[in-house]
């Protein structure tokens, strides 16, 4: 009986695939863990190893079959977070499937997300794949939730999420040539006192 795959099995693969070659043999290996038996012995859910499977296809260009590893990561209804449609949602965008990825954004922003990094991740989505306005209303929303969870006193990493999100949403600002506002000018401020303390 094979032992229980672990996360460090998942990175040891990651660090020895370079060549886009290496990377669809090891996205093969990957998925075929995930189709062993009793997968859920190890550290590691089919639905991880899928998703790992699909980054290493999309880093060798084959987008496609990325998208099909995602799907059934998504099928096998296991979390892997932030939430393990935002993969899907990023294949999606990045195969051209723009009626898909927004019909899923939708499904996410209905369930109104309280881990700030679906709004991230989703947002970099959209900017990688050149939707700025996209990106913009999500990293927004993402900051929005943040900062009301800080204000509420909520949740004890809505501070570390807001300072990633309002960065995020800084560089996708500036690409879209908007003036700076509020949550802007906390970043640039947190920004210049990081300088001042360095130097």
């Amino acid at each position: 009986m094979r032992r229980p795959r672990t996360a460090d099995d998942i990175e040891e693969l990651y660090a020895r695939a370079r060549t886009p070659e290496e990377r669809r043999a090891t996205a093969q290996r990957l998925a075929a863990w995930a189709e062993e038996p009793d997968p859920r012995a190890g550290e590691v859910t089919p639905a991880l190893l899928f998703v790992s499977a699909g980054e290493h296809l999309t880093a060798a260009g084959d987008l496609r079959e990325a998208v099909v590893c995602f799907r059934r990561a998504v099928e096998s209804g296991q979390y892997v977070p932030p939430d393990v449609r935002c993969y899907l949602h990023g294949g999606l965008l990045r195969v051209g499937d723009l009626d898909a990825a927004r019909d899923l954004a939708d499904e996410l922003r209905r369930e109104r997300p309280i881990d700030g990094d679906v709004y991230l991740l989703v947002g970099e989505n959209y900017e990688s794949t050149g939707d700025l306005r996209a990106a913009h209303r999500w990293l927004t929303m993402g900051v929005q939730r943040a900062v009301n969870d800080v204000e509420e006193g909520d949740d004890l990493d809505a501070a570390e999420d807001a300072a990633g999100l309002m960065a995020a949403r800084l560089r996708v600002r500036h690409a879209l040539d908007l003036p700076l506002d509020e949550y802007d000018r906390v970043v640039a401020s947190a920004l210049l006192a990081s300088r001042e303390r360095s130097s």
